[in-house]
């Protein structure tokens, strides 16, 4: 049997601009409630514990974490170019196929990396130079929250699939359900029975478990739909994990070097008074906003481009990725510009003002969030391109061009530029690395982009010059 193609699920046929923006919708607030229940960590352990090294510990562990869990991510967004672009074919085995190898997959992958991160966690936080009195908490949170990778792990994977074929709606809310409850359990663990940064890292696990169950769920109870998940039929297939890992691994790997730049760029906070460690935190909360939001639209122009590119409607493909950029401008523009507008108070709600370095930290985050916020649309641009570019199958070059542009760049700013240069040994002179390298980054994807769009254009010639023979 045939399984149907919801019409308003599949991006091949009908308006762009306006379906880019209703399917973006949900992942932005998906994104936002994510970034709050994270900032609801923050705000907790900061204002309640009263722990004075608690929030830096916090914070500490941030970069490392990403550097764990991304490349598992950056596989999972490998099943989204896969099944959006089968999805857009129409090609239903393919579509089962891969749907039960990614979540086959997500299990595993989820158990190797949670004992990767457990064994690293302590020998890494060292050599990232973390300060001795937020040195033991912060190894703890770490500890708890590698814990709750495998449940990361399936809930992504799944969100992936629901977001290839159409539909980001339901991963939304999974998280908004799932993370009321853990806002809920910090402050019952924090307030109630006392406890520091291991409060909130219990509640973080325990959301990111009824996460997973709750996209499991929904994928076994689609019936009549080609993606519905059947338990007895999850194996590994090696063709296809085979095709989702050759697009997966490297964003994976240019996920993992994100990180690695920003594990170093945390080396040299760590260099600065703790002061700056928390004023680091808070302003990582508060862009964390802005980057949800625009990434939602670097996720979308990944199901429409790679649908449209499957179906070989290339010109809906161009459509899909200007739109996207469209959008993504106005969108971060108008978020960072209130972010700075109301940063002072955004700020204030991390920390305790009886705390006698409070107003300090609020003052440095306010000058991080300067520096990074007024170019961050420039980011939302950078996710957009390469995004697109990997939906059309280049995502080995993409890699490159972003582990050139936004890793090894960043390294060298860091390693080269600030420890080397008296000038540049302050806040501004490490935060510039951030729009400087978008820059630098958004200038190479739009040459590979061009090429995919000449490329694509020799495609649409032969293909009518075919038909034209037959």
């Amino acid at each position: 049997m045939v399984e149907r193609i919801k019409p308003k699920r599949n991006f091949t046929e009908g308006p762009l601009f306006f379906r880019i923006i209703l399917f973006a919708l949900p992942i932005i607030a998906m994104g936002m409630l994510q970034i709050f229940y994270n900032m609801a960590d923050s705000i907790v352990v900061g204002r309640y514990s009263g722990d004075d090294v608690a929030l830096a510990a916090v914070g500490s562990t941030g970069a490392l974490t990403n550097l764990i869990v991304n490349f598992l991510l950056g596989i999972a967004a490998g099943t989204n170019v896969v099944l959006s672009q089968c999805y857009g074919a129409k090609d239903n085995e393919r579509v089962e196929s891969t749907v039960h190898t990614s979540m086959a997959f997500s299990v595993i992958g989820g158990l190797l990396f949670m004992a990767i991160g457990l064994i690293v966690a302590r020998p890494a936080l060292i050599l990232m130079d973390t300060k001795p009195e937020v040195l033991d908490k912060a190894v703890l949170y770490i500890t708890i929250i590698c814990l709750g990778i495998p449940a990361s792990s399936v809930y992504n994977f799944g969100a992936s699939i629901l977001r290839s074929i159409g539909d980001s709606k339901t991963p939304l809310f999974a998280l908004a359900s799932t993370g009321l409850v853990n806002v809920l359990l910090n402050l019952v663990f924090v307030i109630k029975f006392n406890m520091s940064v291991e409060g909130v890292a219990i509640a973080t696990i325990v959301s990111q478990y009824l996460s997973a169950a709750w996209v499991v769920i929904v994928l076994l109870c689609k019936r009549g739909e080609n993606y519905r998940l059947y338990l007895r039929k999850l194996r590994i297939d090696t063709k296809v994990l085979s095709r989702i890992l050759r697009y997966g691994v490297p964003t994976g790997i240019q996920s993992s070097f994100f990180s690695i730049s920003n594990v170093i760029l945390s080396s040299a906070v760590n260099t600065f008074p703790t002061t700056t460690v928390s004023a680091k935190t808070i302003a990582t909360n508060i862009d964390g906003i802005s980057y949800t939001a625009m990434n939602s639209f670097s996720k979308a122009s990944m199901t429409f481009v790679g649908q449209n590119y499957g179906a070989k409607k290339y010109d809906r493909v161009k459509k899909s990725v200007w739109y996207c950029l469209i959008q993504v401008v106005v969108l971060g523009v108008i978020i960072t510009q209130t972010e700075l507008l109301f940063g002072r108070e955004l700020a204030n709600l991390f920390v305790d003002s009886s705390m006698a370095d409070a107003e300090v930290v609020v003052n440095e985050a306010l000058e991080i969030m300067k520096v990074v916020l007024t170019t961050y649309f420039l980011c939302g641009i950078m996710e957009v391109l390469s995004s697109a570019v990997r939906g059309m199958g280049y995502s080995i070059s993409s890699m490159i061009i972003s582990l050139i542009g936004a890793c090894f760049f960043r390294i060298f700013w860091v390693e080269v530029l600030f420890y080397n240069i008296e000038s540049m040994q302050n806040i501004r002179g490490l935060f510039m690395v951030y729009p400087v390298s978008w820059i630098f980054t958004i200038a190479m994807q739009l040459v590979l982009l061009s090429f995919a769009f000449r490329s694509m254009g020799k495609a649409k010639t032969n293909a009518e010059n075919s038909v034209t023979v037959k």
